[in-house]
């Protein structure tokens, strides 16, 4: 065997058997002593140089792990958190070890506070801080050196703390080595442990720490380009908002110039309306104070309507813009006077609704108040000619309709419009203001008003005097702060038939007050023969011309004798028998009789509360034929 031998060994990469049997041939075949120790010499220096070999490949491994890390690192983009996880991760692999993790350090509270692990088997280490001074990581942070140990609970050079042991003990822990992650100051610690005691070489300390330095590097760059990114993403923010400032700003200033234009031209309600629906889209609709639509966006539905002034109610003599979950209301409000409300339905969510959208919805609210305003103020001034001629109407003189019809259509009542009349009693120390309040109400309905010994009268346009009377009662009381009550009667379609409605609803509200009902409103109907009992002495013929006319007319122009059968009827008990008995008539023709009135007064004319008031009628109506008859 010659030296070739050992030196194919080496550069065959052979394993360590081979030199031992290597050398066992040679020595077989040996001359002499001398030439056996010569090959024990050779066989030594040849393991040493493989020795040597394998340190430098193992380096160069090392070497060439460092730089792919590194490299990693460098290449990654990702924010730093992510970069920490990447560091750790590496960090096992470089020294394939049990658990790799990393602190990074809290300057102000002296603490190195633990961030990310991998090798965990509980969740013990997280939020754990360790204070300066304590442990190996409070010892790499506090001096910037690295420091392992092979066993951690038995390595008297280290201070030890509860919550810190807890957690190494919780992970089984025992060698430990710590390197300092530094850039111009320590920012943190890099770990490397094992379950079984042990010392890491100095080759791992060092190829541990050459990793701290480049991940404490990435962990730096890391945070610059995180801060960047905020700093980026705070100056979108703060341009954006500058931006929007600048839109909203436009949209002010334009809002402004258009309110302006609508008040300079003497616009109406309905061009406030079309300027905020264009400003803020969605629906919009203006209500009176009885919540009835006076303008609003062009296509708006009855329902729409309907939901928006139900929730115009609530917001009614308020100011403030308030918002009902699906609709934004405001009042439109001159001092203390209610001139009606402004609702929006915007076109998204209410979420989304800012600032500005709610000042320009205020900002149109006091356009709509002045153009309001201005309009009473300008009905107040034709209120006393409408007041001269309601008076005129409510006077039965010589002088025909015609010449108040004239006057009527000139100030813009039209008297051929099925009309309500209301009046209103309020307490006499409460009436300064009754007669220019009701003269408002009147003209926001194309109606009139007037004042009569302290009560005011109202004819306005409308189909239910009873709905309407108490409408009014209502607006009253809300605006002179006191109970209104009101009588109401109609619908009248002819002028000369208001004497006899004003005196109708004059009964009414008598009545109202001989019942001691303060603030109700009320008709005829709805008070039947109580109206009667309690109103002046002209309700008795309207009363029972309300309850029997269609009967009385109908025996008057057909020669029949439904009123005698209708008396006749009640006198029996309402015994369909007796009653054809006393009229000499067949039974079947008193059922037929009556199911003529019943087509006359309604299905409900014998009902209990109906049959009361029929009786009545048809008493009264005896009593004034015996006293038109005369004496015999």
């Amino acid at each position: 065997m010659n030296r070739r031998s050992f030196l194919q060994l080496l550069v065959d990469g052979a394993p360590l058997p081979h030199y031992d049997e290597v050398l066992h041939d040679a020595v077989a075949g040996a001359a002499s002593p001398a030439e056996i120790a010569d090959l024990h010499a050779e066989h030594t220096l040849a393991l040493q140089l493989r020795d040597t070999l394998e340190k430098r490949r193992s380096r160069h491994e090392q070497q060439r792990a460092l730089v792919e890390c590194a490299k990693e690192l460098a290449e990654d983009r990702s924010d730093p958190d992510t970069i920490l996880s990447l560091i750790v991760s590496q960090a096992q692999r470089l020294l394939g070890c049990d658990m790799a993790y990393l602190s990074l350090n809290d300057n102000e509270g002296r603490a190195t506070c633990m961030q990310v692990m991998v090798g965990a088997t509980s969740s013990a280490w997280k939020d754990v801080r360790i204070p300066f001074g304590i442990g190996i990581g409070g010892r790499v942070a506090a001096t910037g050196t690295p420091f392992s140990t092979p066993d951690y609970f038995s390595d008297e050079r280290l201070t030890h703390d509860p919550a810190v042991d807890t957690s190494v003990r919780a992970e089984r822990q025992v060698s430990i080595v710590g390197v300092p992650l530094r850039t111009s100051a320590v920012i943190g610690v890099l770990f490397a442990s094992n379950r079984t005691p042990g010392w890491f070489s100095h080759d791992a300390i060092a190829l541990l720490g050459s990793f701290a330095t480049l991940a404490a590097t990435a962990i730096e760059q890391a945070r610059s380009r995180d801060d960047q990114k905020q700093t980026l993403a705070a100056l979108r923010r703060e341009n954006e908002a500058l931006r929007q400032r600048t839109v909203d700003q436009e949209r002010a200033v334009a809002a402004h110039d258009q309110s302006m234009a609508i008040v300079l031209r003497g616009g109406g309600v309905q061009e406030v309306v079309a300027a905020a629906g264009d400003q803020l889209g969605g629906v919009l609709a203006i209500f009176d104070e009885f919540e009835t639509p006076v303008a609003w966006t062009p296509g708006a539905s009855r329902e729409v309507l309907r939901a928006m002034a139900a929730a115009a109610g609530g917001a009614a003599g308020r100011s403030a813009v308030a918002h009902d979950g699906t609709y934004w209301v405001t009042g439109l409000v001159a001092g203390t006077e209610n001139l009606g409300t402004l609702a929006w339905g915007p076109p998204a969510a209410p979420s989304e609704v800012g600032d500005l959208d709610r000042r320009l919805l205020a900002r149109a609210a006091v356009v709509a108040s002045l153009l309001q305003l201005f309009s009473r103020n300008l009905a107040a001034a034709e209120a006393r000619v409408r007041g001269e001629l309601l008076d005129d109407l409510l006077t039965p003189t010589p002088r025909t309709y015609s010449s108040l019809a004239e006057r009527a259509l000139r100030i813009g009542y039209q008297p051929q419009k099925r009309h309500a009349v209301v009046v209103a009693h309020i307490r006499a120390e409460n009436r300064q203001s009754l007669a220019s309040v009701a003269s408002d109400l009147a003209a926001a309905r194309d109606g009139l008003s007037t004042v009569r010994d302290g009560q005011a009268i109202l004819v306005v346009p409308s189909d239910d005097p009873s709905l309407t009377g108490r409408q009014i009662a209502r607006s009253l009381t809300t605006r002179l702060g006191s109970p209104v009550t009101a009588g109401a009667a109609g619908p009248v379609d002819d002028p000369a038939d208001l004497p006899s409605a004003y005196a109708e609803a004059l009964a009414c509200v008598q009545a109202l007050l001989r019942l001691e009902r303060v603030g109700a409103a009320a008709t005829a109907d709805d008070l039947g023969y109580a109206g009667l009992l309690l109103g002046d002495g002209a309700s008795a013929v309207r009363f029972v011309e309300r309850t029997l006319g269609p009967v009385i007319r109908h025996d008057e122009q057909r020669s029949t004798a439904l009123m005698e059968t209708l008396g006749t009827y009640f006198a029996t008990g309402q015994s369909l028998v007796a009653s054809a008995k006393r009229l000499h008539i067949h039974p079947n023709t008193v059922t037929q009789r009556l199911d003529r009135v019943r087509r006359l007064l309604g299905m409900d004319w014998n009902s209990p509360d109906h049959t009361l008031e029929v009786q009545l009628a048809l008493r009264l109506h005896r009593l004034r034929r015996e006293l038109r008859e005369p004496d015999g």
